[in-house]
């Protein structure tokens, strides 16, 4: 199920690594932030602004798909 994201919303980013080997372990990355609009990457995909650690507003924007984005408590 694919959901509406509003710019503003808080979430948590979950990535797994799927360009490792097979016979690696694959890695989870999470991290959090806030959705900033659509992606023009296509249908499902968000362009979220991470979070830096000192709390600045002035997180790296990436294009997220649908799939790895979670809503987070405020």
């Amino acid at each position: 199920m694919q959901r509406k994201w509003k710019p503003g919303d808080l979430v948590t980013v979950v990535t797994i690594n799927r360009g490792l080997p097979v016979w690696s372990k694959r890695t989870v990355e999470t991290w959090h932030g806030v959705v900033v609009g659509p992606s023009l990457v296509g249908l499902g995909w968000w362009n979220v602004r991470r979070d830096t650690p000192s709390g600045a507003r002035n997180g790296t924007v990436f294009a997220v798909p649908d799939g790895e984005i979670m809503p987070r408590k405020r």
